[in-house]
């Protein structure tokens, strides 16, 4: 006996009992039996005319008279309610609201016998809508059949005699909510004949509770049937009515919060994340404890208890309320008492390329037949997307490189464009790694210079930062906007660098993106000097007693060594007259295949050459020059073979020995002291 029909049958004992306390008709007899005979004989008694002493009698014949029969019977309520009712207006205890599927209702009725028939048959028949109604005995007047496995279809009462019977009205397993089933107990008696007397048909509709005044609903007794009609409700964590508001934490994942909106949970997810946990609150707004299943259409959706526990094939109990999978592996909350509430965890996992995610849960109770769910609720997940690189026409693209050619002493902008892929408005602030330049002193040594990247607000990426453009940058779901990245580039940085900055943004959704292959392009620059040329070069003849930098040549703001002069000097013939020729690449960048040119003087003989780097000596083994124009290249630890006045001396360095004169670096000097004799 399954519970729901236990239920019933409880209750029918609980109306068997109050009905047992009210007195009911027990049949009002017609009198004496139909069919009985009755006989009389009549006597004339006398004295004897003879003179006897004893009066004579005499004896009449028998007349016989038979009693006719009247015919009546009534079917009554059990618990004494008032019957000929129409089916809209059966009485409290024979309406039945709220019966689940596959239940079978039991009710209690009195047939008894108006007439004067003794053993008078009175057939049963239901009459209304139900199915399969079927009748039994209940001789001790309990609300349960006598015997389940011997229903009737009739009852024979004696005179003035009357049988409590059940009627039993099955709800079909298939029923639709709120569904009704009417049965009414109806009698009939074909009519027959008992010890020689007929009597006629006779039929319940034919019944008169008040003498002369005909039934109006056929003097019958229906009892009502409503099957159930479940009801409830889902809505978000503690909404089940679908009137959510506020936020709560996702229980597995705290950062992750989850703001209820009407029917509806929004979970912004933060970036790298693919599972949010939600916790929605079913609603039991029926009369019945009942169960639910959870369904969705939605792939990677788990359901799981308040505690995250897991719905399987075995119960588990948390707050009384059951949860467990069917036999066909559906999640389902079960013994929610009516009027009460029970949560249940809702896991989506997504992909991580995914932008946004709904997912709509319905609940369906299974105290009926049909698949229409009882309501629903939705649960929107949304993830960060962004791209992030350079502008370009159809969007940005982290693949390009515009590499901006830059003088030294100059700005670097790089326009830098976001795009929120994402199905929901983040913020965004960007940082990058330090540009390295090589960068030249004074004296030709090469460092190298970190210069950060400073970043400023164009939302209508339109190059320049307008009014109201700030950091950090807000921008809706799947709109656009730019940011200006500016460096610095040092004004003595090296020519052709094209150092690389690798930008990363960030959103406050914890979302980032990269663009690694920005470069900035140095080019070639010089500093303005009287001779506008990027490699100085000024010659000085040697003269004692002159302090370095007391001259200044004016062609290219060289400056003398010490002991040499721009001006005019005397010597004797058979003396020695030393050249110094200066040459500083003011270039920012290395000139190649760099050599200084002389001719031997006339009226000179050549007695050394030799060269300083930076004020370094350069060794005769690092030593190269020409006699032939560059044609060939002797090392100078070779003695010199042609020293004659008109001669052309190319002389370079030779560090690594190719025979071809070595580059020289920015802001370095190379020098030639170049003896001659007067003749």
């Amino acid at each position: 006996m399954t519970y729901s029909r236990l239920l019933t049958l409880m209750a029918a004992l609980a109306l068997g009992s109050a009905a047992a306390a009210v007195p009911l008709a027990t049949g009002t007899s017609a009198g004496t039996n139909a069919g009985t005979s009755i006989t009389n004989i009549a006597d004339a008694v006398f004295d004897d005319p003879t003179g006897g002493n004893t009066p004579l009698t005499s004896t009449s014949n028998t007349v016989t008279t038979k009693v006719n029969a009247i015919t009546g019977f009534d079917i009554l309520y059990g618990d004494g309610s008032t019957d000929d009712v129409a089916y809209a207006n059966a009485p409290a205890n024979y309406t039945k609201p709220n019966i689940l599927p596959g239940t079978t209702v039991y009710t209690t009725y009195r047939v008894v016998n108006n007439s004067n028939i003794d053993n008078y048959v009175v057939n049963i028949i239901a009459n209304g809508s139900a199915s399969n109604v079927r009748y039994y005995l209940d001789a001790d007047r309990d609300g349960v059949p006598d015997d389940l496995n011997s229903p009737i279809t009739s009852v024979t009462l004696t005179n003035g005699g009357y049988k409590d019977i059940v009627q039993a009205i099955p709800v079909p397993s298939s029923s639709g909510r709120g569904q009704q089933y009417v049965a009414s107990p109806m009698g009939s008696n074909p009519g027959g004949s008992i010890n020689g007397v007929s009597y006629s048909a006779y039929n319940e509709t034919s019944n008169q509770n008040t003498p002369g005044v005909s039934p109006t609903s056929g003097d019958l007794q229906p009892t009502t049937v409503n099957a159930y009609i479940p009801a409830a409700v889902v809505g978000p964590n503690n909404y089940p009515d679908g009137n959510g508001t506020g936020t709560y934490a996702d229980p597995t994942t705290p950062t992750t919060s989850i703001a209820r909106q009407g029917d509806a949970q929004i979970a912004t997810v933060g970036s790298g994340t693919t599972t949010v946990t939600f916790i929605d609150t079913i609603k039991n707004k029926g009369a019945l404890t009942d169960n639910f299943t959870l369904t969705t259409v939605t792939a990677g959706v788990v359901f799981k208890t308040p505690s995250g526990a897991a719905i399987t094939n075995t119960p588990v109990t948390e707050n009384g309320v059951i949860y467990v999978t069917d036999s066909s592996g559906t999640p389902t909350v079960k013994n929610v008492p009516a009027g009460g509430t029970a949560n249940y965890q809702t896991v989506v996992t997504y992909a991580a390329s995914t932008t946004s995610l709904g997912v709509y849960v319905t609940i369906e109770s299974t105290s009926d037949f049909d698949t229409s769910e009882e309501d629903g609720t939705n649960h929107v997940v949304l993830v960060p997307q962004v791209l992030f690189g350079d502008k370009t026409n159809t969007g940005p693209d982290a693949t390009q490189n515009p590499n901006p050619s830059v003088a030294p002493g100059s700005t670097a902008n790089l326009l830098m464009q976001v795009n929120n892929a994402g199905a929901s408005s983040d913020t965004y602030s960007f940082t990058s790694t330090q540009v390295a330049f090589q960068v030249v002193d004074a004296s030709g040594n090469i460092t190298t210079q970190n210069v950060p990247v400073t970043y400023a607000a164009d939302e209508n990426c339109n190059g320049t930062t307008d009014a109201g453009e700030t950091l950090p940058l807000t921008v809706a779901s799947g709109d656009t906007a730019c940011v200006i990245a500016t460096v610095a580039v040092p004004s003595n940085a090296l020519k052709g660098q094209t150092p690389t900055l690798t930008q990363t943004l960030l959103g406050t959704s914890t979302i980032t993106a990269q663009d690694t292959n920005d470069t900035v392009n140095v080019t070639l620059t010089f500093p303005t000097t009287p001779s506008n040329k990027g490699v100085l070069i000024s010659k000085f003849t040697a003269k004692a007693g002159v302090t370095a930098g007391s001259e200044i040549e004016p062609n290219t703001g060289l400056t003398n060594p010490a002991n040499y002069t721009l001006g005019q000097t005397t010597v004797l013939p058979g003396s020695n007259i030393s050249y110094r020729i200066l040459a500083k690449n003011v270039y920012n960048t290395s000139v190649t295949k760099f050599f200084l040119r002389d001719t031997v003087p006339a009226n000179t003989t050549l007695q050394s050459i030799g060269l300083t780097l930076n004020g370094a000596a350069v060794t005769s083994a690092n030593t190269i020059y020409s006699t032939d124009n560059g044609t060939t290249w002797t090392r100078l630890t070779t003695a010199i073979a042609i020293k004659a006045a008109g001669t052309t001396y190319l002389v370079g360095m030779d560090a690594d020995n190719n025979n071809i004169p070595d580059s020289l670096g920015p802001n370095s000097k190379l020098e030639l002291d170049l003896v001659t004799k007067i003749n």
